[in-house]
């Protein structure tokens, strides 16, 4: 039988030549994740918090605006002026169906103190998570933050949305963030439940939750800083 494609031998693959769908080298991309991984060698080697914004809690942090992409029915407007006060708040998304200031990047003509994706990136095939994060960047002003989040792979169940189309480790959502240009200042693991579940897991069964590598926390949250 003549051989070929469907026929050769299987072999080691060279991952060195490999790219993903976005046409990124698979092996820069991974030294860039990897970057963090003494960092963060584990998943429970971030700190635990009660909400994203909890990482701008930051000396000498000034937000005088912020673009929330995705930002659905404006879910997070409410928080994000309580954490921020004052801040100029913007929304985008691309469902008409809602009140946005923006429905493309197009329309977006100045750029943001701050910029928050959250729990948009894995809804997206690479390709366009890799454009909408670049479009973003694009509108962090120099000396800026990006506050992005996805979904926690640690936790049973997270992913339990048909929507979903990626599943993000950790260290993939601050190697993104480091592929385009930012400087990783802070990442955590956020959990929504309600203060008795947090006491139960965050104490009782802590020491379970690492030994068997099953988290509790729902997503993944990564502070940058936009040179």
């Amino acid at each position: 039988m003549p051989s070929g494609p469907e026929t050769a031998p299987d072999r080691p693959e060279d991952r060195s030549n490999q790219t993903t769908s976005a046409g990124v080298s698979w092996l820069s991309f991974a030294r860039c994740r990897e970057r963090f991984r003494a960092r963060w060698p584990s998943v429970f080697r971030m700190r635990l918090v009660r909400d994203q914004f909890e990482l701008l809690r930051r000396p000498g942090l000034s937000i005088q605006s912020m673009l929330d992409v995705g930002a659905t029915d404006r879910v997070h407007e409410a928080n994000a002026k309580s954490h921020l006060p004052g801040v100029e708040y913007r929304s985008l998304d691309i469902d008409r169906t809602n009140r946005h200031d923006y429905h493309a990047f197009s329309e977006v003509d100045r750029t943001f103190d701050l910029v928050t994706v959250f729990e948009v990136i894995e809804h997206l095939p690479p390709k366009e998570a890799l454009e909408l994060l670049r479009q973003c960047t694009q509108t962090v002003r120099s000396g800026g933050y990006m506050l992005a989040s996805v979904p926690n792979v640690f936790t049973p169940g997270i992913q339990n949305d048909w929507t979903h189309v990626a599943q993000l480790h950790y260290l993939d959502l601050a190697g993104l963030l480091a592929w385009n240009g930012f400087e990783i200042i802070d990442g955590a693991r956020v959990y929504f439940g309600n203060r008795r579940l947090w006491w139960t897991h965050a104490r009782l069964l802590h020491a379970l939750h690492r030994l068997m590598a099953v988290d509790y926390a729902q997503s993944i949250v990564v502070l940058g800083r936009k040179p």
